[in-house]
C-alpha cells in the first residue's frame, strides 16, 4: 500500500512537471475577448465656442449645441429662473446637418443640491437622482421639433442633467447635436419650456474610456493574423482586455505579442495580468470590474521598434489556475497615444488539475496491474 501511494505522489510530481515544462498556446480565434479600460468613466466632452451648450437653451432653431464626445454626452442646467420646478416632458429640434448626430436614446436625473461640477467634466460632483430613461425618435428633418417625451416625474428639482447615451449613428459622426432643449411641468409639452436662455447650463460627457474602430477590435488581437490585423485601444494607457480560454481553466506562465503595423509609440511598455474563476459580467468597453480578480503578476516590456514583429516571451510568476484572464497595459512607449497591439498569445498548461489527475489515474491502473 505505501508503494503504492508513493507511485501516486511521483506520478502527480511527474505529471506537473512535464505540464509546466513544456508550454501550451492557451488562446484561440473564437475565444470570448472584451475591451477594456481601468480608468473607468471620463469626459471627452468639448465644443466649439460658437456652438456651446447655452445655444441649445437660447430658442433659436439655427443655433446648436455641438459635442464631440458623441455618445454619453449632454449638459446639466440649472433653472435659476424658474427654482424648484418638476419636469415632465421635454423636447428637442434637431439641428442644421448630419442626422446621425441625433440623439436616439436619453437619461435624465435631479438634483437640488448646488452645482459643483464644471464645464465638460462627467458631471458626478452632485447626489443625483435617475428620474427616467428612454428613446427619442427625432426626424430626419432638420430644423424640426421631435415628438413630446412624457417623463415620469413628481419632485421638483433644481437642476437637471440630460444625456443622451446613443445617437442614430455614432460609427459615422464625430459629435452629438442639438439646436434646441424644451422643459415642461405639463406632460403633453403645453404651455412654454421653464428653461430660460440665461440659465446656467454645463456641457458633460461620461463614457467609458475604453473604444476602439470597428475593424480594429480585440478579437484581432487573437485571430493567429499577426502581419494584417490589430486591436487599437483610444483609451491609451490602462487599456487592455478580458479574455476567456475555451479550453476551461488554464495557467498561464509567458506572454508574447505581436507589434502593430503603424506608430511604435503606442506599443505597451508595461503589463498587469489578473485571474478569476468568476463568469464574466463586465461589458465591453467597460472597467473590467465587475468581477473579483487577483493580480497573477505584472512588469515591463520592451517590445521592438520594428512593426508587425513578434516579441521576446514574458515570464509569468504564476502558480494558480483560472477560467478567464484580464491584462492591462498601464504605460505605452508614449504615455499620451492611443495603444494597439497586433496579437497577443498566453503560454502554460490547459487544465493542469485534470491532466495531473489523469497521470495519476494511469499510474494507479498500472499499478494494480
Amino acid at each position: 500500500m505505501k508503494k503504492m501511494k508513493m507511485f501516486v505522489v511521483m506520478g502527480v510530481m511527474l505529471v506537473a512537471a512535464s505540464s509546466y515544462g513544456d508550454m501550451t498556446a492557451l488562446l484561440a480565434p473564437g475565444d470570448a475577448i472584451l475591451a477594456i479600460d481601468a480608468d473607468g468613466m471620463v469626459s471627452n466632452s468639448s465644443y466649439p465656442a460658437a456652438e456651446s451648450p447655452s445655444k441649445a437653451l437660447d430658442g433659436l432653431s439655427n443655433t446648436k449645441y455641438l459635442n464631440f464626445g458623441r455618445e454619453n454626452s449632454g449638459f446639466i442646467v440649472t433653472s435659476a429662473a424658474a427654482g424648484a420646478t418638476i419636469l415632465q416632458s421635454f423636447t428637442l429640434t434637431t439641428a442644421n446637418d448630419w442626422a446621425q448626430r441625433d440623439p436616439l436614446s436619453w437619461a435624465l436625473w435631479g438634483t437640488n443640491d448646488a452645482i459643483v461640477s464644471t464645464d465638460n467634466s462627467i458631471g458626478a460632483a452632485e447626489s443625483w437622482t435617475l428620474i427616467g430613461q428612454g428613446t427619442v425618435a427625432l426626424p430626419d428633418a432638420r430644423f424640426t421639433v421631435g415628438p413630446v417625451v412624457s417623463v415620469a416625474n413628481s419632485t421638483a428639482y433644481t437642476s437637471y442633467k440630460m444625456m443622451y447615451p446613443t445617437l442614430k449613428n455614432a460609427g459615422a459622426t464625430n459629435s452629438m447635436q442639438v439646436a434646441d432643449v424644451s422643459f415642461f411641468q405639463s406632460s403633453d409639452g403645453s404651455g412654454s419650456s421653464f428653461l430660460a436662455a440665461s440659465d446656467p447650463i454645463l456641457a458633460i460627457h461620461a463614457g467609458p474610456d475604453s473604444s476602439y474602430p470597428g475593424a480594429e477590435n480585440p478579437a484581432n488581437a487573437i485571430d493567429g493574423d499577426g502581419m494584417g490585423t490589430k486591436y487599437l485601444n483610444f483609451g491609451g494607457v490602462n487599456s487592455g482586455l478580458i479574455v476567456t480560454p475555451s479550453s476551461g481553466l488554464t495557467l498561464v506562465k509567458g506572454f508574447q505579442i505581436t507589434t502593430g503595423n503603424d506608430a511604435p509609440e503606442r506599443d505597451p511598455a508595461s503589463w498587469e495580468l489578473y485571474g478569476t474563476n468568476e463568469v464574466i459580467a463586465s461589458t465591453d468597453n467597460s472597467d473590467g470590474l465587475a468581477e473579483i480578480w487577483t493580480l497573477i503578476d505584472s512588469g515591463t516590456i520592451t517590445l521592438p521598434d520594428g512593426r508587425n514583429v513578434l516579441g521576446d516571451m514574458v515570464a509569468v510568476d504564476n502558480s494558480q489556475v483560472f477560467a478567464s484572464y484580464k491584462m492591462v497595459f498601464p504605460n505605452l512607449k508614449d504615455n499620451n497615444s492611443i495603444m494597439q497591439i497586433s496579437e497577443i498569445q498566453f503560454f502554460g498548461v490547459p487544465e493542469p488539475l485534470t491532466l495531473s489527475l489523469l497521470g495519476l489515474g494511469a499510474l494507479v491502473l498500472r499499478r494494480r496491474s
